[in-house]
């Protein structure tokens, strides 16, 4: 009797966490042709306005995603639980210094990928991720920095690094209280197999080889950042700032001095790797002081 309630307990959690998904994709989705449609009708050519489409549909969705983060927060997963424990134990300076080095670990990580992305034949070879860019970059500048770099980092993390890593998170992290050393040991490892799932989800939404790649390796930074700041902010704030300079990359001539030659490329990935290496230490000390084992 009491495996049955614990297979079905299991069954409808995961449920929970697929759920969640489709409800964002339908939505998305659905939102994404109904303004296109309607870009037609009014005469303007949907690919040329594409990020403001996007823009519109994503803010259409936030709140059907917000829905999900808040009935978590106000019935508080173990997962909440445990990451308000983290973040209560910090004070005003500790969360603005969260902030501040999570949001350039996100840009300066953001743009190491893109470089190291470039330097394969991946981008050559994945003809989704070249429609996406075209896309991406099409229209105006205000729906790429409001949509790309302000509203999906919030829709996505509200959904992948708060409503799926926290119910992931309640599946796969058994013990409550670990109290020995055997349930400390599963409770890490499944924490970081929660992580890998989590980041792999992410990748897998963004449907082109690239991209996989590219948000699989961000998406473990960003569930661990949820960790280090116990809260969601150090994901979207890291979030927003590898999708900013991915746009002041393309729309401004700041990062020009990178495309000059290949030496020049090279040296510029080298020194923006080390700097990612270098503030992910940086975050990794300060987490080893203020993170608490569950």
């Amino acid at each position: 009797m009491n495996q049955k309630k614990t297979m079905y307990g299991d069954l409808f959690k995961s449920a929970g966490v697929v759920y969640p998904l489709l409800v964002y994709y339908v939505i998305i989705s659905v939102a994404m042709s109904l303004f296109t449609a309607i870009a037609v009708k009014l005469g303007v050519d949907p690919q040329e306005q594409y990020m403001a489409i996007q823009t519109i549909a994503t803010a259409v969705t936030i709140p059907f995603i917000y829905s999900f983060y808040r009935k978590d927060r106000l019935e508080p997963t173990t997962c909440q639980q445990h990451l308000s424990e983290i973040f209560e134990q910090k004070d005003k300076n500790e969360k603005l210094l969260d902030g501040v080095l999570m949001f350039l670990t996100g840009a300066v990580t953001g743009i190491a990928l893109n470089n190291l992305m470039a330097m394969t034949v991946l981008e050559k070879i994945s003809e989704g991720y070249q429609e996406v860019e075209r896309n991406f970059f099409a229209g105006s500048v205000l729906f790429e920095l409001l949509g790309a770099c302000l509203l999906t980092p919030i829709l996505e993390e509200m959904l992948y690094r708060s409503v799926i890593y926290g119910r992931l998170y309640d599946i796969m992290v058994p013990y409550k209280v670990a109290d020995t050393e055997v349930k400390k040991k599963r409770n890490r490892n499944n924490h970081i197999l929660t992580v890998i799932f989590t980041a792999l989800i992410f990748g897998v939404m963004h449907m082109n080889l690239v991209q996989f790649v590219y948000a699989t390796i961000l998406g473990i930074m960003l569930s661990w950042f949820v960790e280090t700041s116990g809260h969601l902010f150090g994901a979207v704030i890291a979030h927003i700032g590898a999708n900013l300079v991915s746009v002041l990359r393309v729309e401004t001539p700041i990062f020009d001095w990178m495309e000059k030659s290949k030496t020049a490329f090279i040296v510029s990935t080298i020194i923006f790797v080390v700097a990612a290496v270098i503030l992910l230490g940086i975050n990794w000390k300060r987490s080893k002081n203020n993170t608490k084992e569950v």
